[in-house]
């Protein structure tokens, strides 16, 4: 029993110091094998993909439809099955358009279970359904860094005297319902080599003008710097057709008026 406490205590250590999980060369071909391509479908994804490789932060700001969950979930699972990262942290704010529905039952992770699973979704796509079956975990954010690494669920408003180590990538979703506070926060969680991954359309803010999406766009114009990137989608970058490229550049035409 004392045995099996120290190596708990140590397998503690070593995720807190960022180190990685030693992967057999075996299932580390196997995974890599398991990698799907994905191509830039304009400009704009083109400089998406090539800002991840490059920037810390990446903010993918932009309508419904130009790809924004796809891409940042793609690079996410593409890190995971390299080896190069041992946590995916989905991370957004509990706020939603509409009236509030309410109080729900569960932890904080399960509450907002139902706002990701766009994005985790995407995760099964490029992960597959066992291997993101195995590795969720939805026990609430205060086991994010305990024993098991993982694809974990943290509402924004939890970021604050939390950090993450250079095993991991945050994804950070919607963050136009974000404040200006819950921002700051969780763009200064990060330590050196982790990445964080914002997305967000400023035209579906639930919270008005004065949000985090804008302000963080507006910090980093005014004070750039080498380790963010920020792309602006435009609408004829909405790559899914029909009905929704039509209402995206109606509603961008009308969102002043109304």
């Amino acid at each position: 029993m004392k045995h099996s406490h120290t190596q708990t205590h140590n397998r503690k250590d070593k995720i807190a110091a960022g180190e990685p999980k030693v992967v057999k060369p075996k299932f580390a071909e196997q995974r890599l094998t398991k990698i799907i391509p994905l191509s830039a479908k304009n400009d704009r994804q083109k400089e998406a993909l090539q800002a991840f490789t490059e920037k810390q932060l990446v903010i993918l700001s932009g309508a419904a439809g130009v790809g924004k969950t796809e891409l940042m979930c793609w690079w996410a699972c593409k890190l995971w099955l390299e080896g190069k990262i041992d946590n995916i942290v989905i991370c957004r704010p509990y706020k939603h358009l509409g009236d509030d529905y309410g109080a729900t039952k569960g932890n904080d992770a399960e509450k907002l279970l139902p706002f990701c699973m766009s994005m985790l979704s995407k995760i099964k796509k490029y992960l597959g359904a066992g291997v993101l079956e195995n590795n969720f975990r939805l026990d609430g954010f205060e086991s994010l860094f305990a024993e098991a690494d993982g694809i974990n669920i943290l509402p924004i408003e939890k970021a604050q005297g939390m950090s993450f180590n250079d095993r991991t990538i945050l994804l950070v979703d919607e963050i136009q319902s974000a404040t200006v506070a819950q921002i700051k926060s969780i763009t200064t969680r990060v330590e050196e080599g982790c990445q964080i991954i914002c997305s967000g359309d400023l035209r579906q803010t639930a919270i008005g003008k004065k949000n985090g999406m804008a302000f963080i766009e507006y910090i980093l114009d005014k004070y750039p710097t080498e380790y963010a990137h920020v792309i602006h989608f435009l609408k004829e970058d909405v790559v899914r057709g029909g009905l929704t490229a039509h209402l995206v550049s109606a509603f961008d035409e009308e969102s002043d008026t109304w």
